[in-house]
């Protein structure tokens, strides 16, 4: 998939499906940018109602990988992992530790 030079998937798609995920991931992990430490420190941030969005589109992502924009995420973030899921695993363990990635009462 080609991604057009410049245009980021939040900007093309503002509703788009996981665009506080993928946002968030390239403000913080892009490796011009790359900042995981920062990162970590709002993940903390219960009051925060980007932080709350990111973390259930995390969520979102691990069990459901089938319906990340195609391509979006590796794009905008360039990670090294083998796979998208692998990324979210690693970003979840690093973000959240031994946290269940499931809450009580979803699947």
């Amino acid at each position: 998939m080609q991604i057009p030079t410049g245009h980021f998937y939040w900007t093309r798609h503002p509703d788009g499906p996981f665009v506080t995920l993928i946002s968030v991931a390239a403000t913080y992990l892009h490796p011009e940018m790359y900042r995981p430490g920062e990162l970590r420190k709002r993940a903390r941030r219960n009051d925060d109602p980007k932080i709350r969005a990111f973390k259930a589109e995390l969520r979102e992502a691990i069990l459901h990988p089938d319906r990340l924009p195609e391509g979006e995420l590796e794009w905008n973030v360039e990670y090294n992992d083998a796979s998208d899921e692998a990324f979210l695993a690693r970003l979840w363990k690093d973000l959240y530790g031994d946290e269940p990635v499931t809450e009580p009462g979803q699947a």
